[in-house]
């Protein structure tokens, strides 16, 4: 079981006041403005200079699985993340549902979103510090009514989230930084589970605004609504699939009950680890201890954390010539599937903090976060 806290971990390490992030300082939409490396060349990089080359990894093989598994993304996301119901044809009719058991509705909201194919879902309030305060190049483009630079508002009433995390699969991910089309995957069953759990929730007369990485930063909703907590690696590490899982959430006024934050023992394991950073290969991790002070501004402050460096990190994604790296999720420690040994760490990580310098070490031993590619997709282990 997870050891539930009253507060999320985050706030032992708060040393100022947090702003709202501009999200037109996030990596990606710097990159769409051409400041730091351009993302959309990397792809690019990789099918001119490896692909052509039958690189282990970056095979045409790869490359299609890839793509092809952010079809779903790539088409749909323009009308998924929509701010207006998508089944205007089917209205239901007579009045909403009154949603009078709180308690009853989140269970099933949570049923709903695990049958359309989460991995994970808890709730939270809205903390209004997570909303980015500006829209940013990157997810404008993909929203209509919206343009960079706009004012992100979210009305009042969004008083929940529903926070949805898809799992990557583990062995797809230990090809990195080879190409990895669960990546891509993840991409399109957000915008499908966010989408639809919204759409439910409109069809029982309730508003609901669905949201892959647009509007907010997913990982302190995430933390908030008890489904892991933030990694050395800056990444939200779960407690079933470590930090092996995508972020999307769905805003709603729907009366819904927030689950309790939990600490399963990351902080102090992150403190000894360092594997993430130790097998950056873009050296985009710190090394030593936590800060509040922001390497650029594509961190925030008033926190103490492992600020990630974005440029380094996407300089890499280039070089690497795929649409994501993922080392830092395969070296971590907790990204390993369910098992008799591994839920045996996980439960007395939470407990204690003795034995994390054994497990690290067990882990490097045992040969796991090592890269293991299977060259093309018929070799791969499937499901």
């Amino acid at each position: 079981m997870k050891r539930k806290k009253h507060e999320p971990t985050y706030k032992r390490f708060i040393t100022g006041p947090i702003r709202r992030f501009d999200e037109r300082n996030n990596g990606f939409s710097r990159s769409d403005r051409g400041e730091i490396q351009s993302l959309s060349k990397a792809l690019e990089h990789g099918l001119t200079t490896k692909s052509v080359k039958n690189v282990p990894g970056h095979t045409r093989e790869d490359y299609a699985l890839n793509l092809a598994a952010r079809t779903i993304d790539t088409i749909i996301r323009k009308t998924a993340y929509s701010r207006e119901s998508l089944s205007r044809r089917w209205e239901i009719p007579g009045d909403g549902i009154l949603a009078n058991d709180a308690s009853e509705m989140t269970e099933k909201v949570k049923k709903v979103a695990r049958w359309f194919g989460a991995g994970l879902v808890g709730i939270c309030e809205v903390n209004p510090l997570w909303i980015y305060s500006h829209w940013g190049e990157h997810n404008a483009k993909w929203i209509p009514e919206f343009s960079p630079g706009d004012p992100v508002d979210l009305p009042d009433e969004y008083r929940y989230a529903a926070v949805i995390a898809i799992e990557m699969e583990h062995e797809d991910v230990k090809r990195s930084p080879a190409v990895c089309p669960s990546i891509d995957l993840g991409y399109s069953k957000m915008a499908f589970v966010a989408s639809s759990v919204a759409e439910f929730i409109r069809l029982l007369g309730y508003k609901a605004i669905p949201s892959g990485n647009d509007m907010a930063l997913n990982i302190p909703l995430a933390v908030d609504a008890g489904l892991g907590e933030l990694g050395r690696n800056g990444i939200l590490i779960t407690e079933k699939y470590g930090p092996r899982i995508r972020l999307c959430k769905v805003f709603t006024d729907l009366p819904l009950v927030p689950d309790k934050p939990v600490d399963l023992g990351v902080q102090h394991f992150c403190e000894t680890c360092g594997l993430c950073a130790k097998h950056c290969p873009g050296q985009a991790i710190p090394k030593g201890e936590r800060t509040d002070q922001p390497i650029d501004k594509s961190n925030n402050t008033g926190l103490l954390k492992w600020p990630v460096d974005t440029e380094r990190c996407l300089r890499w994604w280039y070089r690497s010539g795929t649409t994501g790296c993922a080392v830092c999720i395969r070296a971590c420690p907790w990204n390993k599937p369910p098992g008799i040994i591994h839920n045996f760490v996980r439960a007395v990580n939470k407990r204690t903090s003795i034995f994390d310098w054994l497990f690290i070490k067990g882990d490097e031993w045992m040969g796991y976060g090592k890269q293991v590619i299977n060259e093309t997709p018929n070799k791969r282990k499937w499901g």
